[in-house]
């Protein structure tokens, strides 16, 4: 499990995050289309004083390769959602499309501050983002690793080591994943 996209992806860096940027919003015109927000823009809500919670859409397996600091996960933000209500909630994946699908339950529920965070991919450009593993203790610790699909998605910063797993990974951990969040919204 694990390693680094074989097959080559653009090697120019402003080509790649032009492309990334270009996936994040055909996922985010899919799924939400509603407000975007980069890792700038949610830094500055927090400066600004106001609550911000990022909550990681991807898989359990994703986020132990590197996830945002302090950021907490789909099942986190249902278990305390009453919490949540009045804060900016920027929901995240690898390019935009999972956290858009997310964002657009969100809307409908009528939370007021929902943003599709441009997705760990393209904050990878952003030099003042810092990914971290979790550890198992929840001490963070900084990453210069980020997950992605393959070539198609290997487009994170040079400064950054692209992680893939095997597609019989993929498959197990999405499948598992799927049916895992499946059940968890029948009984919610």
């Amino acid at each position: 499990m694990g390693g680094k996209s074989s097959t080559p992806s653009p090697s120019n860096s402003e080509t790649k995050q032009k492309l990334a940027r270009e996936k994040f919003m055909k996922a985010h015109n899919k799924t939400f289309g509603g407000a975007t927000i980069s890792m700038a823009e949610a830094r500055e809500l927090e400066r600004k004083g106001q609550k911000v919670v990022f909550v990681d859409i991807r898989t359990r397996a994703e986020q132990q390769v590197s996830r945002f600091p302090k950021s907490i996960d789909e099942e986190e933000f249902w278990k305390n959602k009453k919490l949540y209500k009045d804060a900016h909630v920027v929901s995240y994946c690898t390019i935009g499309f999972r956290s858009g699908v997310f964002a657009q339950k969100l809307k409908r529920m009528g939370y007021p501050h929902i943003y599709n965070g441009e997705g760990v991919v393209l904050w990878t450009y952003d030099e003042a983002t810092q990914l971290v593993h979790r550890e198992k203790d929840g001490s963070e610790v900084p990453v210069k690793k980020v997950h992605v699909y393959g070539n198609e998605w290997d487009l994170a910063a040079d400064s950054y080591e692209t992680v893939t797993f095997s597609t019989t990974d993929s498959i197990a951990t999405g499948f598992v994943g799927t049916v895992g969040s499946m059940l968890k919204r029948l009984w919610r």
